[in-house]
């Protein structure tokens, strides 16, 4: 049994409990005590549940949604399950197939609401005289939400769902396709986050090696698909087509419904895109193991498995211990089950990222930069060829930061390099060559940038110009 099986069924275990709760509504008691569920506890009939879900949609491809023999079923599960007999097969296509109703409340209008009720629960549908079964359309959907993927790493593919959407006028789809993409991007933040907290999580930190091409030609892709879709509704067309659209809806619908969904997704963009920086950094330069708080989970496991010489700990417990106290230094096995892994919250090392206020509460960081250093560039640029190496000359990768009274300055050389990537954010008619001479500056706090010195420069007609 797959663990987005195990995540599909802990997300509908608990609302299940709710609705079959005997809880008097307006009740003064409010606590729940920790459940025991039922049943043999072993997960024997929820593996089998699971994985005969799992064939059946395989068959559902192979042979166009035809029902399938029990038999064929038993002989595929059995290479899984060798102790499956084919009455315990026939008990759970049994409890699959018989429905069970689902009674809940339905929102017409914002001021009507009325219950109702289903009994399209079954996962399974079964012809009653040979037993034959095949997914409904219930259990068909259960798959595809199991196998549903949430990694950023395919979202760029739900990015392009926002050109077709807007293609084909469906402008309420965006808002919910770019909700799809902020949870993703906001489960690599927090990835992100925990590996910087917990320098432990060794496995992680290996996957980000592997994957970090991969990460960035996502986010990139993800980035520049949703700033095209932005720029799509400053077109005449769009932007017709789109009142039409809103005047025939019942909700009331206006530009900046899109563009908020829009601006939520790129300022996520930016804000995971310094937090993937700065942890692949930290990883290049081999910090990232003094980074976080004392992993005291390793710490005391390791002083368990290996203790220190006597002669110290008897120096300790004459300092420490209470007097008259024999005291037993406990084994590596008292710890597998009481360790926690939690984290001293003032503690001055501890690493805190506030999304929320880092997201929204501050402009965004490319439009600081923007404000501070735009004009002089493009004032440069339309004069003469612009190199990066002469941009860093200027300083303008540092000012000082407004929001700090001390007078300390703020980085902005992610920032000026994605001048020489990403040219419409200076001028529509940019483009960028390489310098005769390469790119060798050392900075004042100790970085050291090389290799080929790109030109920004404004593109003519005539080859011969630009150069």
């Amino acid at each position: 049994m797959t663990s987005s099986w195990i995540d599909l069924v802990s997300a509908a275990l608990r609302l299940v409990d709710l609705h079959d709760s005997y809880h008097e509504p307006r009740s003064k008691h409010t606590s729940v005590s920790r459940e025991c569920r039922s049943g043999l506890n072993d997960g024997y009939w929820l593996d089998i549940a699971c994985l005969l879900l799992e064939y059946l949609q395989e068959q559902d491809y192979e042979t166009n949604g035809q029902y399938i023999p029990q038999a064929r079923c038993l002989h595929h599960l059995r290479h899984l399950v060798p102790q499956l007999t084919g009455n315990d097969l026939a008990y759970v296509v049994n409890l699959l197939s018989t429905p069970s109703e689902l009674h809940y409340r339905k929102r017409e209008r914002a001021e009507e609401v009325r219950k109702a009720s289903t009994k399209s629960t079954t996962l399974l549908e079964k012809q009653s005289q040979i037993g034959h079964v095949r997914l409904s359309r219930t259990g068909r959907q259960s798959v595809i939400l199991a196998r549903q993927m949430d990694d950023i790493l395919y979202s760029e593919h739900d990015a392009i769902k926002i050109v077709s959407a807007i293609a084909r006028s469906d402008f309420d789809k965006i808002p919910s396709i770019c909700d799809s993409i902020l949870l993703s991007i906001r489960g690599l933040t927090q990835e992100i986050r925990r590996i910087r907290e917990n320098p432990a999580l060794e496995g992680k930190l290996e996957s980000f090696r592997a994957n970090r091409k991969h990460y960035e030609t996502a986010i990139r892709n993800i980035q520049s698909t949703i700033m095209g879709c932005r720029k799509q509704f400053v077109a005449a067309d769009v932007r017709e087509r789109f009142d039409r659209w809103s005047e025939q809806q019942e909700m009331e619908w206006d530009l900046p419904m899109i563009n908020l969904s829009f601006s939520r997704v790129l300022s996520a963009m930016e804000n995971l895109n310094r937090r993937l920086t700065d942890l692949l950094r930290d990883i290049a330069e081999g910090r990232i193991q003094s980074m976080g708080v004392i992993d005291f989970n390793r710490a005391a496991f390791n002083l368990a498995s290996q203790p220190p010489h006597m002669a110290a700990l008897l120096s300790i417990f004459r300092q420490t211990a209470p007097f008259a106290l024999a005291v037993t230094f406990p084994g590596s096995e008292d710890y597998r089950e009481i360790l926690d892994n939690r984290r001293a919250e003032q503690s001055p090392g501890y690493l805190v990222y506030d999304i929320l206020d880092d997201e929204t509460a501050n402009p965004l960081q490319l439009q600081r930069f923007l404000r501070h250093f735009g004009a002089q560039m493009r004032d440069t640029v339309q004069h003469k060829p612009l190199p990066l190496s002469e941009a860093l000359a200027h300083g303008w990768y540092r000012a000082t930061d407004d929001s700090q009274k001390d007078g300390s300055h703020q980085d902005f050389l992610p920032q000026l390099i994605n001048m020489f990537v990403d040219t419409e954010q200076l001028l529509p008619n940019l483009c960028v060559a390489v310098h005769n001479t390469a790119l060798d500056v050392h900075l004042p706090d100790g970085r050291h940038l090389y290799g080929d010195n790109p030109v920004l420069l404004i593109c003519t007609s005539d080859p011969t110009v630009n150069t």
